[in-house]
């Protein structure tokens, strides 16, 4: 058994947690059983990533450093994918029912009454259950395995994140953008993943928080290596006459979906006025608790592996 242990890793240098006493209340953290890391039955090492990114809402730390668009290159990776949610079954838009005098054959077989309840389930079966992403309408529907899918956001239930993300939440000094809690299987840098993040306000098509984060074994296979690369953008009504900053388009492969509140909804035409741009690569242990530094946000991300449960019998009546 072995006790969780906290990595504290700055952009700019190394710093002592006791020279930022605002990031205390981050560090309220559960001590995590680990199992040393097991093969799946077709040989992948499967992981548990939990990662929380929140913002700095302090303006002196922000202005620490000069943030020049024509220094900053943002882009998304060529292959991106994005962490499949349990609210896709939920087909709101694709169950909307017809009147009750529309939907059966009741009206032909006038003998047979059918309850409301009838009626729904038979409309139900008849029209089967759709991909909500228009992304995958053509593929084949499935219901999730939250023991066996990989990049399948994981219930609040399954968090150890819920204490640090709870004092996020009161804290006047930092706010919650991102919380993600999945599976996956770790493999090398060439084959490895690239997941879309997003959070915060939405601005039309864009988030104050964009970009990707990438989870892949070094060279060696010995160590988990976070690929961190997402940007917050401050946005404004006003055209400044010097501002450069571009925000890059979202690939075709990523749906935008609605996940939080707009930031207006007064018609008014909002412009990037400065972009604060999160890129680090680090070495971690399944073990630690890392926490990544940044004078505009911060991320605080744990890596366990992961069994991978097999699959039970089929039973069958002969």
């Amino acid at each position: 058994m072995h006790q969780s242990q906290l990595s504290y890793v700055s952009s700019l240098n190394t710093v002592s947690l006791t020279h930022k006493p605002a990031l205390s209340l981050l560090l309220v953290m559960c001590s995590l059983c680990l199992a040393p890391a097991s093969l799946a039955q077709d040989g992948s090492r499967w992981f548990q990533i939990e990662l929380s990114i929140f913002s700095n809402e302090s303006p002196v730390d922000r202005d620490e450093e000069r943030w020049q668009a024509d220094r900053t290159a943002l882009a998304y990776p060529e292959k991106l994918r994005q962490l499949d949610q349990l609210s896709e079954l939920l087909l709101i838009e694709q169950l909307k029912l017809p009147p009750l005098e529309a939907t059966t054959e009741a009206a032909n077989n006038p003998v047979e009454e059918l309850t409301q309840e009838q009626i729904n389930r038979e409309i139900i079966l008849a029209t089967g259950p759709t991909a909500l992403r228009s992304t995958a309408a053509s593929a084949p529907f499935r219901f999730y395995d939250l023991n066996r899918d990989s990049f399948l956001q994981l219930p609040a239930s399954a968090s150890n994140f819920q204490q640090t993300n709870q004092a996020l939440g009161r804290s006047a000094d930092h706010r919650l953008l991102f919380h993600g809690l999945w599976r996956q299987p770790l493999v090398g840098q060439a084959a490895a993943m690239p997941l879309y993040i997003h959070g915060g306000l939405q601005y039309g098509e864009q988030h104050e928080l964009q970009g990707s984060i990438t989870l892949r074994f070094n060279d060696n296979a010995d160590r988990v290596v976070v690929d961190a690369n997402f940007w917050l953008t401050e946005f404004s009504t006003l055209t400044a006459p010097k501002n450069d900053w571009q925000l890059p388009a979202i690939p075709a492969t990523v749906d935008i979906q609605i996940e939080s509140a707009p930031a207006s909804s007064d018609g008014l035409e909002y412009t990037a006025a400065r972009v604060f741009q999160f890129k680090q690569s680090r070495d971690m242990r399944s073990t630690e608790f890392h926490y990544l530094d940044h004078p505009a946000m911060g991320l605080v991300i744990m890596v366990e592996p992961y069994d991978v449960p097999a699959m039970p019998p089929v039973e069958a009546d002969f």
